[in-house]
């Protein structure tokens, strides 16, 4: 997100079913791993300490890429398309690639390659600034004799929250009136609210919503639908967190029958309309939508006035975008989050927003202003070429993924991923920004098997023609591991494929093998809430990852263990040729 809807992005989404295909499709994928393995003889060494009952062992070791070449060959994958690379940790020495230099469309897993550099340029400890001007001090009465400005610096976790926070410290300072206008400065990045390639029109989904310098709330608006306790009447609208930048059209209905609701957002005339319809059942619980929202400045400001005028402030102006002026005097600044946590955010629910905020910002910051999408991509580029990295056939046209232009290697996935994790600088904030298989964001129904729960982490993606996965996983003992692709067809229909999975499987080439891999392909489409408006859209495509995390004997003393190994992973599912 999502989702073509970019991955998962978080909330989201989003999506028409494909068409159907014939079944027997083959499906193109691009799946790259990268493996942090202990030195086989300590490991060997250690597991046998650990281990003094006879067990059952395989009599032949056989290589990982002996193991990993069937499934290649599985009749549900075009081999030409299918692209796996495993790299060894420390250090990221290749131990097994194949089409691994194919670029190939990386979804949310682009978020990667932005947090990397984000991480690394800006710092961890890095926090936007949104700073507060007035034309003239506030005087005796409490006012201010012109305007007040709000000047954003590409925040992009300003929610109502913040703006109440603002507020009160205003207040706290003596502010009761405005004489003039309350005006937005975003001439901290550009006016291009999408980068090329997104969906267009542009969609009303949160995972879709528009970038700028000053923004609220993801530049999304929640509306809840509570049924009327009178059969036949409208439901109650809560618009957060605020309802006075909205035309809302309520033409649903509270029934004795079930739940069938559709909310829908336009803008004509430089006005958002929301439409709610349908039916809602009386005594069930409220039901929840994410819309986005364009012009973010001026959403900001009706934001800010709703909740300024719950603290007894008065704008008596117009509400209006434009510059600050230089001889305006500074009244308070409002900083955001550290990047880290930001980014944690950002990579555990996927979210397409601030991954272009934080794009735009590193433009801002190292390039000129106004940051834009352009001079932030070309930033990335920079940072990476610094490394050693090849991006000859890396195409970055938004810091998202969202945008179908977006083209990357997985063999590049997998080496950000690796230099990461040996950088201290910033390889504890890249590990823990990613969601953990079985517990949390866009992973917490996925690898939650006995084997795989928790030992991923790993950021997701998903759009119209591609899937991909991307982070790290533990390998019990290090003595040998399996890495399997997780596929599913990029135009093949999925309710066919839901209704019949088909398991892909492949014999174990040694003897006493206690698992086999399987893959089952899976469309689930979950919404959640998360906070004011996360949701997450989560494609299915369950990879069993047993054979990669578990040892090839039994684990009776886990917790003696003075090693945890880790591997890398990254996966691309790629349809566009």
């Amino acid at each position: 997100m999502t989702a073509g809807v970019s991955s998962e992005m978080p909330p989201p989404t989003h999506a028409l079913a494909p068409p159907r295909v014939p079944a027997c499709r083959r499906i193109p994928l691009l799946f790259v791993t990268s493996l942090a393995l202990a030195s086989p003889a300590s490991a060997s060494a250690e597991v046998a300490a650990d281990h003094a009952a006879p067990v059952e062992t395989p009599s032949v070791t056989v290589p990982l890429a002996d193991r990993l070449a069937p499934l290649m060959r599985a009749p549900a994958l075009s081999p030409d398309d299918t692209g796996i690379a495993v790299l060894l940790l420390p250090g990221g020495r290749p131990i097994f690639t194949r089409n691994a230099d194919r670029p190939a469309q990386p979804a949310s897993t682009m978020k990667i390659l932005t947090s990397a550099a984000a991480l690394a340029l800006l710092k961890p400890e890095f926090v936007y600034q949104t700073r507060i001007f007035a034309d003239s001090a506030i005087d005796g009465s409490g006012s201010v004799a012109g305007n007040l400005y709000l000047q954003g610096s590409g925040a992009p976790d300003l929610v109502g929250e913040s703006w109440w926070l603002v507020a009160r410290r205003l207040a706290a300072l003596g502010l009761r009136r405005i004489e003039g206008d309350l005006v937005a400065d975003e001439s901290y990045f550009d006016t291009v609210r999408r980068p090329s390639g997104w969906p267009a029109p542009a969609a009303d989904s949160w995972y879709n919503a528009p970038i700028g310098a000053l923004s609220c709330n993801f530049n999304v608006v929640t509306v809840t639908v509570d049924p009327s306790p009178l059969l036949g009447a409208r439901p109650d609208l809560t618009l957060e967190p605020a309802a006075s930048y909205f035309q809302v059209l309520n033409r649903a209905t509270t029934t004795s029958g079930p739940t069938s609701l559709a909310v829908s957002r336009s803008f004509e005339n430089g006005q958002n309309a929301l439409v709610v319809g349908g039916t809602i059942r009386r005594g069930g619980g409220p039901a929840v939508f994410h819309r986005s929202v364009e012009e973010p400045a001026l959403y900001a400001l009706n934001a800010f006035r709703e909740i300024a005028r719950a603290e007894h402030i008065e704008i008596k102006g117009n509400l209006t975008v434009g510059t600050v002026p230089e001889k305006a005097r500074e009244l308070h600044t409002y900083e955001s989050r550290p990047l880290g946590a930001l980014v944690r955010d950002m990579n555990k629910n996927s979210n397409n927003f601030m991954a272009e905020m934080v794009l735009k910002t590193l433009g801002a910051q190292f390039t000129e202003t106004p940051g834009t999408t352009a001079n932030g991509a070309k930033v990335v580029r920079d940072y990476l070429s610094g490394l050693g990295l090849d991006l000859s056939s890396t195409r970055m046209v938004d810091g998202s993924g969202l945008s179908e232009e977006d083209r990357v290697p997985a063999r590049l996935l997998a080496e950000v991923l690796a230099r990461a994790w040996d950088d201290f600088e910033i390889g504890p904030e890249m590990v823990a920004s990613l969601p953990i298989g079985g517990a949390d964001g866009t992973l917490d129904e996925r690898f939650g098997g006995e084997g795989s729960r928790r030992r991923v982490r790993a950021k997701t993606g998903r759009i119209a023609s591609a899937l991909a996965l991307a982070g790290y996983a533990a390998n019990h003992d290090g003595r040998a591991a399996r890495s399997t692709p997780f596929t599913a067809p990029s135009t093949a229909s999925w309710t066919r494929l839901r209704r019949a999975p088909t398991p892909i499987s492949a014999p174990l080439p040694w003897a006493r093998a206690r698992r086999r891999l399987s893959l089952q392909l899976r469309h689930q489409l979950r919404h959640r809430r998360r906070g004011a408006v996360q949701r997450r859209f989560l494609l299915g495509g369950e990879l069993d990852l047993d054979d990669l995390l578990h040892p090839l004997r039994p684990e009776t003393r886990r917790h003696a263990q003075k090693k945890v190994p880790v591997a890398v992973l990254a996966a691309q599912v790629d349809g566009t040729r």
